[in-house]
Parts: C-alpha cells; structure tokens; sequence
C-alpha cells in the first residue's frame, strides 16, 4: 500500500489541511483537501487551533502528519561543523542547541538537519537548526493529535516550501532560485541552490501588511480593508498600471509603501545566507512567488521591477492528482492556489521516510517515540530469552549425570592447580608490574583525544557567528607536561596533563584594533573551553594560560591549553585492538 501523509498549516486567515498518497508511478495524489477560513478577522492562538482540529476533523485526514511553523516563537540558525561520523554530530548538535536555547531564555524543542553544501568557503559541513519555543509547540501537536493524527512534529514552513517547489516546481540543477513564500502574518523564504536547500528563514510580515497600510490610509476597519485588499488591490508599477477607478487607484498608493519590505525579505535574506552559510557566491537567477498573498493583483510585476530579476509565480496544485476529491473540493483547491504550497510540502514529507525532514518535537515525545521503537523491542527479545532460558531448564536434568563425572575430573585438577600455586602468585605480581606500566601508557595515549577536543573548542571560537576572520593560527604544538597538586595528605603529587600551545596571527581586516580583537578572541575562548571542559570532567577541566604579552608590531600571540582532567572513558577508547581482551573498570 503507498505511503500516505497529512499536512496542516495554521495561517492568520485559513486553516489548511491536505492528506496526500505517493503513486506507485511516483507522483502525487491528494486523498483529502481542505481550506477553513477563521471565523475571525483577527483569530486568537485558542480559536486558531480550536478552528484547526474542526478542520482536520472536517477533513477526515489521519496518518502520520506535519504541522507548519514560522513566526517569532520559530528560530532557524546555521553552524557549521568539521566533517565528522553521524553521532559525534549528534553530540556537537545538542551542546549547539543547549546553548541556543540557554540563550534564548526559554523552555526550547529544537531539530536539526545537514545541508547539502558542498563549496562553503570554510571547507565544513552547514547544519540548519531550528527551535520553537514549547509554549507555542505543544498545544498545536496536543490538539492535532487529539483529532487522531500521528503528529511527527512541526516543521518550519520555509523548508516545507522548498520540499514542495522541489517535488511539484519545475528546478533546474543550473540556477538559484529565491522561494518566497507570502503567508498573511509571515513571509518564509527558501533559497534554493543546485536542487538543495541552502537557506531557510522566516520573516515577520505579511500580506496583512498591505491590509494594515489600506486600513491607515483608507480609514476603515481591519475587515473592510482586508476585503478591499483582495477586490480591487493592485501592485503593478505606476507605468503598466491601468486602474477601473480612483479607489483602486488609492488603494494600491496605500499599498505601495508597504510592498516594499518583501524586495527588503529578498535582499536581506541573501545577505544572511551568504554570512550564515559562507557560500561565497549566492546569486538569484529568479524568485519564485508562492502562498495566500501571491495572488495579489501586480505582485509578480512589481517584484520583478524592484529586484531587476524574473518572478513567476508557483500554484502546485497544478502538479498533483486531485481525481479523488469532490468537484467542489477540487475547485476550492485550485482557487487558493499558491496558497496550499505550504500543507502540500508537510504532507510529501510526512508520506515520505526519505525527504528532506525537520520535525521539532518536546524532548518527552522523543522518549516516547525512542521507546516504540526499540525499547518495545527490547521486551520482546527478553521474553525470547525467558522462553530460552525455560527450555535450558528443561535440559538440565539430562546434563546431571555428565556434571558429575566432570565434578571429579575438577577435583583432580584442583589439586594440580594447588601444587602450582607459589607460581602463579608470582607471576600475579609481574602482571601487576606491567598493569601499572600499561595505564601510564593509557595516560600518554590520551593527549590525542585532547588535541581534538582542544583544536576544535579553539576552531569553533575562531568559527562563531561572524567569527575572528582576523585570526590565524600559525602553529600548535602538543605535549604532556607536567602539573603539580596537593592530594588529601597535603602531599605534593606530580602527574601529567595533555598540553597544547598555539601561536596565532592577528590581521587587521575590519574596524577592529588588534588589542580588540586579542581580548574579545581570549573572552570568547575562555567561556568556551569552561563549557566544553563541562562535558569532559568539569567546568575546570580545560585551563587556559597565556604565553607572553601580545607582539602589536606583527600581531602575534601565543596562549596554552591544558587539559587538567580527562574521564577513564577518553583513555579506555585510545586503547590498542589488542588490549580489548582485558578486564576493563567498571564507573561508578
């Protein structure tokens, strides 16, 4: 049977809800459709998710689903990572989004996903991350899946957007394309590179800007301004311009000024993907033209005439089957147009195991989904095992005899092993010897892991958001060292530590004095080793000296990073193939 998926989207005016099936042909066939306006002007979040499970249950839409996310409780950030194994990127994604959340200051769920980058300038792997805010999540996946849906998260409209153009739009390997996606409160931009995904954003502002504009210039309520928008709005430039009269005239100054800041959405979000991704080269070949406000009368010829590039504007509806709905169904799809763009790309992924997913759902719901998927398994292999261990009880009254006859041959080598044993507590004492040797050893072996985890603490600081493109690391050295402390008898003891030592080259590039620069880069590090020294013994586990004064004649400075303290886990893993047959320590 194919795969089905369901997608909502949540918007300021409609409610939209699409249940969708993949083809054995390979195309696309909507099963359920929907648009529900809101009963308000100006919804609250409880009448809009109120509205969206009537919706849904309207529908009749089940299965596996996502839901849509922009706005200002969505955050999408970029990091970039060295090339590295999947769960050593696990691990560097949630210290990322720790961090992201500790500075947001809220209660955060968060996913991530890699991008297909393959010429960013800095030679790592771009990550996207986004985090929603839970007060925000979960009541849209609490009061969706009480309609009976399988919610699997939710998912930033911009990336469902690009899945949607990718699936359904005509993409050519050869050209960057700028997805502009026009909701009623938000604009989500994708930019789309190579058939990938590059950037993704959400932008607050939308159609309702240009209701608000009419609203103000006009002097009418938020209702009529709004309809006024829809009838007789109209975007073309003043010269292509023919109006049927002088309110449509008016109306569209009044919206003019507005319209502005989506040519603003279009050049500051290729600005932001060239900073956050580090492509150097990012231009738009054309922008594409979607969602609820690119049926605005004009749109398309004004933004082609104030980017200087060619819009087009994109119905998916176009692409898909729609046999199986209603004809009233099917005409109130294809009279939204653009509009379900964003539901349509929610539906392909949720019916799709290898699309291109970013599914945000609260840490508890990934416990839950951990446990059906392998902690279930878990008890039914144990329940193998019971039934294993009853038929080997069965078996043992057949072995007695056998054990017995065994008893005595033991109680014979017992006797040998006795004879023989002022050699074997020597030779205990010689493996002791070598034991002790063999963990010195292990302690050497460990400034390896050290030097990675150091380089990359130092790389990641160089590497942070607009980062020190004015630093360069001339040289590192790595060495064991020794370190001196006081141990419970006050005692003086003596042990090695893995030490690293850099010399680094600071260029003036930008408004930023040398002296400037040292000081914040040196800031920056410290924090930053005290947060990786909490994941590897402590919060002073990684120690940071300076070596010297900084040189201001050629800009170079020398600093030391010792790693004070290291758990048995980094020595263990640094081990030989040969030591695996050893006994190994248990943590406490």
């Amino acid at each position: 049977m194919a795969a089905t998926g369901t997608g909502v989207s949540i918007g300021g005016r409609n409610v939209r809800v699409l249940q969708v099936r993949k083809t054995k042909e390979g195309g696309w066939q909507v099963l359920r459709g929907l648009v529900a306006p809101h009963t308000q002007a100006e919804p609250t979040e409880a009448a809009r998710l109120s509205e969206a499970k009537s919706a849904v249950a309207s529908a009749q839409a089940k299965g596996p689903a996502l839901v849509g996310a922009s706005g200002r409780d969505l955050i999408v950030r970029y990091t970039h990572v060295p090339p590295v194994p999947d769960w050593r990127l696990e691990m560097l994604m949630n210290f990322e989004i720790q961090e992201v959340a500790e500075q947001s200051g809220g209660d955060v769920s968060a996913a991530y996903a890699q991008l297909e980058v393959d010429d960013a300038a800095s030679g790592d792997n771009v990550v996207l991350v986004a985090l929603a805010k839970n007060t925000y999540l979960k009541p849209r996946l609490d009061a969706l899946r009480q309609t009976g849906l399988d919610m699997l998260g939710a998912c930033p409209k911009a990336v469902a957007a690009y899945w949607c153009y990718r699936e359904n739009g005509k993409v050519r390997l050869d050209e960057t394309v700028l997805l502009l996606n026009i909701g009623h409160e938000n604009t989500d931009v994708a930019i789309i590179r190579k058939g990938t995904l590059l950037f993704g954003r959400n932008v607050a502002g939308g159609s309702k800007l240009l209701t608000d504009a009419i609203q103000q210039n006009v002097r009418v309520d938020f209702a009529t301004a709004e309809k006024l928008k829809i009838t007789k709005g109209n975007l073309t430039p003043k010269g292509k311009a023919k109006y049927r009269d002088s309110m449509e005239e008016k109306i569209a100054n009044a919206m003019a000024g507005a319209a502005g800041h989506f040519v603003s959405a279009v050049n500051s979000s290729v600005m932001f993907a060239k900073a956050q991704t580090k492509v150097p080269e990012c231009s738009i070949s054309r922008v594409v033209v979607t969602g609820g406000g690119s049926l605005l009368k004009g749109l398309a010829d004004y933004l082609e005439s104030s980017l200087n590039l060619p819009v087009e504007v994109f119905d998916p509806m176009d692409s898909v089957d729609l046999s199986a709905l209603t004809a009233e169904a099917q005409a109130a799809l294809k009279q939204d147009q653009g509009g379900m763009t964003v539901a349509l790309g929610l539906a392909q992924m949720a019916a799709d195991d290898d699309a291109f997913r970013v599914a945000v759902v609260p840490e508890e719901d990934k416990r839950k989904r951990r446990f059906k998927e392998r902690t279930l398994f878990s008890i039914g292999a144990a329940a193998v095992l019971v039934l294993g261990l009853g038929a080997a009880w069965s078996m043992q009254s057949k072995a007695f005899d056998a054990a017995t006859v065994e008893k005595a041959e033991l109680a014979k080598r017992k006797a040998m092993f006795e004879t023989n044993r002022s050699a074997f507590d020597k030779a205990q004492e010689r493996v002791a010897v070598v034991t002790t040797r063999k963990n010195e050893l292990r302690t050497l072996v460990a400034l390896g892991p050290a030097f990675q985890i150091i380089t990359d603490a130092v790389h990641s600081v160089i590497n942070q958001g607009d980062g020190y493109q004015e630093v360069n690391v001339l040289k590192c050295t790595s060495k064991m060292s020794d370190h001196t402390v006081k141990d419970a008898q006050d005692n003086a003891v003596t042990t090695r530590v893995p030490s690293v030592e850099f010399e680094a080259k600071i260029q003036e590039i930008g408004g930023r004095p040398i002296s400037v620069v040292e000081a914040q880069f040196k800031s920056d590090l410290r924090l930053k080793l005290k947060q990786v020294g909490g994941s590897v013994g402590g919060k002073d586990a990684i120690e940071y000296q300076d070596v010297g004064s900084l040189d201001v004649q050629n800009g170079t400075f020398k600093f030391r990073v010792r790693q004070m303290a290291f758990p048995e886990k980094v020595i263990l893993e640094a081990q030989s193939p040969s030591d695996d047959a050893a006994p190994k320590k248990e943590k406490p």
